[in-house]
Formats: C-alpha cells, structure tokens, sequence
C-alpha cells in the first residue's frame, strides 16, 4: 500500500475511534498461497465450463464472520441492518418476519455466524473494517472460495467424494440425524423427503453451529463446506463464459443477486464447485459471510487474539456438551404393515439396545414427502389406526433412547386407494409415478404438483385408479403449468392407448391454467388411467373427470 494510502485510512480510523472507542477485532486470517486450478464441474451445467483460474496470494478468514464481530460494526457505525428475516420454524421456515442479526430464532452464542443481514450488510461490514484497519478487506470471489475450500483437492469435497454422506458430519454442520431431532421437536416437520435429504451421521448442532467446531480443510478453514451459506463478491452469472480467469470478481452480470456458496444446517451438503445466489437485499436466517484480504495473513492484533482466546473456551465448553451425549438408537428393523379396510396395523421388532424408552409413529400426508409425528410412548412393538385416506402414506418407526430417536429406516406404505368418479383426481393420488416428483404447489388450491426439475420427466408415467359410479362416456380437463407449448402426453384407459394430449404453455411453472382435455369411455367399477408423459416443462396439479 502506498504512503499516502496508510495516512488516509490512519486519519480515518482515528476519527472512527471518536464515535467507537476501543480496537476493531481483525477476523483471523490464515495465508491461502498462490496457485491455478480446474474451477468447476463437467457434471453441474451451472458450473461449466471448467476452466483454469490462476489465483494469486491472498488471505482468508479462518472462520465465518460471529455475530460478536459483527456486533461492533453495528455498534460503531449505526448501521441500519434489515429488521425482518426468514428465521422463524413453522413447518419449514416462515416469510419473513421482525427478527435482525442480534434477535432472531436461530441464534444462541455470541460464537456463532451472524445471520439475518444481507450481501449489502456483509459488504458494509468489510468496508468499515477496511477504514478502521487501514487493510482492504473485502468479500472473497467466487473463485477464491473455490480454490480455498478445494484446497488443492479434485474430489467433491476436500476429504473425498462422500457419496454415502457418512463422513460429512466430521467436517461440516449440515442436515442431520442431530437435526431431524430437533427439528420434530421445535416445528414438527422434517429433512426426511425434503428437498437433498439429511446426511447418514451425528453433527451434534441443530441450528448454526459456533465456528470452528469441525475439522478443517488442508488450508486450515473451518465450516467450508456448510453452516451458514456465504455472501461472495461476485455479481451471479449462469454459467463461466467469460469468467475472469486471474481470480478476481466478476462484476458484469445481474448485481441484483449476488454468488453464494457453501451450504447451511437446514440443506444436505453438496459439492464445493456448486453455485448459488442471492438477492443482494435479502435476509435469511442461514446466511452468513467470511472475509478476504490480499496477499498474506496480518498479524493477529490483541483484540484478534483476545477474541481467538474467548472463543477457543466457548469451542471447548460447547464440545463437553456434545461429548456427554448418548448415542443414538439403531434403526428399528423388520417393519411391516398389514391393511384390512380402513385398518392399518404395524408390527417392528422389538429392539434389543439397552436403554430404549420406546417407539415412535412417524407418517406423511402422502407417499415421498415430509414426515410428521403421529404417536410417540409406544412401549409395545406395535401400533394399530384407521387410515381413511386414498392417498399412499409412508410409516415409519423410530427407537427413543433419553429423548432422542435414530433413523428412520424403510417406509411401509398403505396400498393405493381407488379415486371416486366423477369428480377431481389430485396429482398426488397417483398409484405410481416415475421421472418425477411432489412438491408443494403454487397453485390457488391443492396441496401437491406433480413436477422435477424441469417439469416433470419426459419418460415420467402416472397411474391412476378410478372408482366409476355408472358407465358412461366422460370429458378429462386437467390444471397444469408450463413455460412453453409442449407435446404433453399420451393418456392410455384401462390398457388401451387413446390419444395425445397437448399442454399449451401458460406463462411460467406458477402460471396455472385448466385446459380441456379428451372425452373417454369408463364401465362402471374400477378403471385404470395413465398418463405417459412426451415431453418435460410441465406441471400437473389435478385432473377432472365429468360425465357428458
């Protein structure tokens, strides 16, 4: 840095020392040396195309910006942080809602990442401490978190490719069995079928974690691979045509939404090279920031190293608390199901841990999503109801020893029921499907959509069974959603293929529109339908069967 330069960022740390009185805490920063490497992944087309990036010198934090760090930039500046967040569980997170960086849902140490700030808060961040210190810190870029969290690596993650997720939990907080506890605990919902699902191992923390619990990677980072989602410098663009190949930030696309990676607690982990973004004006409950600086790592100022000393004792305080938990219950094994009429039996063996205080009932509101509580203080290996809906469910049972239950196991599910006609057929009471999937829909009623990513599959098959009141001819008309005209599907009638049937493009995947369809002939009793699918970019969220 030039002399001048040191002079006006010292004349303006002393006149911030007016307003704040005492020394900034410097993150600790660790060295990443200079080096190239292949940036991204021939297997994720938001990642490609794979290119060299050489990466000069510079210096990155150790850790993920505290909330106790954070709390001084505030307190220093006035800085007007957003005032709502997505930090409250109901069911899964609610929109936002009055919460900030210092009081939201999520947070219980002064040790763990800020969260419920924005990019724009982040940037801020790093300016102030820039001013205060007379050094440029700064957002890293996406190719600098890139080649940091690597480390040097080619694998997905820097200790290997992790394809079961059974390693993870050494290295990262993510969704986990730990997690799903807490989670049924505190909002009744789950990571079981939601979105990538939760790692096969015990993480210990529910929500964010206090930073620097984890391994670290060869660079000696912490977290890298998830706790919070990281702001990065960058503006986001799809895809690396024309990407900086020096390291540097790319600044030309859409600066609205800004790159993140990493992942957070509430997402499964995923590999290092996969991308994210962001609104730069949102504020979340998972996401969070670690800061940059060129060249090598400063040298640690006391309120660095008395910050390092404070938070090495609440690393130690909180891992006697994750020492002196009990293990967790094996999976319950042999779990069957036996359904007559209504009534639905489940039967398990009884395990033979010591310590199992009993059983719990988990189940969804239909086959392939999200699981809730449906009984608990089971003592007996098992658990009669009557299950009056035509959906398919899944059943699980889960041991409990001192509060906290395993896996879950092997579903055992109810037969399919037989939909009454005439009348309106949900997606979901599909007996079976293929190359495709549930979700929540977007739609003004209904609870679930048939879709995947990009639409539903262009192989995907539906089943449906209609129960028919009389024999007749009916009319289908069926609520969809598509971006674009597609060749739709071909609709078969108890074997028979009939015709096709065109979905005409709405207006995007949340445009939904009810378009006629063909009339068909049905006998009376029981029919089979099946949709065979020609074509992706389209959603279904029911069909209608009317008789003329």
């Amino acid at each position: 840095m030039k002399l001048n330069k040191i002079l006006i960022a010292s004349f303006l740390s002393a006149n911030s020392y007016v307003i704040y009185a005492g020394e900034p805490i410097e993150p600790v920063m660790v060295t990443i040396p200079a080096g190239s490497f292949q940036m991204g992944d021939a297997n994720d087309e938001g990642a490609q195309p794979v290119h060299n990036v050489s990466v000069p010198e510079f210096s990155m934090g150790k850790y993920e910006v505290t909330v106790k760090e954070f709390r001084q930039f505030v307190e220093a500046t006035n800085y007007q942080t957003p005032t709502e967040c997505r930090h409250e569980l109901d069911g899964w997170f609610k929109l936002a809602s009055k919460g900030n960086w210092e009081t939201n849902n999520l947070n219980t140490s002064e040790y763990q990442p800020v969260v419920c700030i924005n990019w724009q808060a982040a940037e801020a961040y790093t300016k102030w401490l820039a001013k205060e210190t007379g050094r440029p810190y700064r957002l890293p870029t996406e190719a600098e978190w890139e080649y940091a969290a690597r480390a040097g690596t080619r694998t997905d993650y820097f200790f290997g490719n992790d394809e079961d997720r059974t390693q993870v939990c050494k290295y990262a907080n993510t969704a986990d069995l730990y997690g799903e506890n807490i989670l049924q605990r505190d909002a009744n919902t789950s990571y079981h079928n939601w979105d990538t699902g939760m790692a096969n191992c015990v993480d210990h923390s529910a929500y964010a974690s206090i930073v620097g619990m984890y391994k670290p990677n060869q660079f000696g980072l912490h977290d890298m691979v998830s706790n919070v989602l990281e702001f990065l410098a960058d503006c986001y663009v799809e895809g690396y045509d024309g990407a900086p190949s020096d390291g540097s930030a790319r600044l030309d696309g859409e600066c609205e939404r800004r790159s993140t990676r990493g992942g957070s607690w509430h997402w499964n982990n995923w590999p290092l090279a996969q991308r994210g973004r962001i609104p730069a004006d949102f504020a979340g409950g998972v996401d969070g920031f670690r800061v940059a600086l060129d060249g090598s790592a400063p040298k640690q100022s006391k309120a660095t190293k008395r910050f390092a000393s404070s938070l090495k004792l609440a690393q130690i305080k909180e891992q006697k608390r994750r020492d002196a938990r009990s293990d967790f219950p094996d999976v319950v094994t042999n779990l069957k199901l036996r359904q007559e009429g209504d009534m639905v039996t489940l039967t398990w063996d009884k395990s033979k841990q010591e310590g199992i205080e009993g059983y719990r009932v988990y189940r969804n509101e239909v086959s392939g999503t999200m699981v809730k509580l449906l009984a608990s203080n089971l003592k007996e290996p098992k658990f009669q109801l009557s299950d009056t809906n035509t959906l398919i469910h899944d059943y699980h049972v889960v041991a409990v020893k001192n509060h906290q239950q395993g896996h879950y196991g092997e579903a055992a599910k109810t037969m399919a029921g037989w939909a009454k006609v005439p009348g309106r057929v949900e997606a979901e009471a599909a007996a079976e499907i293929s190359d495709t999937q549930l979700a929540r829909t977007s739609d003004v009623d209904g609870n679930y959509n048939l879709t995947g990513r990009g639409g539903i599959g262009s192989q995907a098959k539906m089943d449906y069974q209609l129960e028919v009141t009389k024999s007749g001819n009916y009319t289908l008309s069926y609520r969809v959603a598509a971006p674009r005209d597609t060749k739709g599907f071909a609709l078969v009638v108890n074997g028979k293929e009939m015709n096709i049937q065109k979905v005409a493009k709405t207006g995007g995947y949340h445009e939904w529109q009810t378009q006629a369809g063909t009339s068909i002939y049905l006998k009376k009793g029981k029919n089979t339908l099946t949709l065979k699918s020609l074509d992706n970019n389209w959603k279904l969220n029911w069909l209608a069967v009317k008789q003329g």
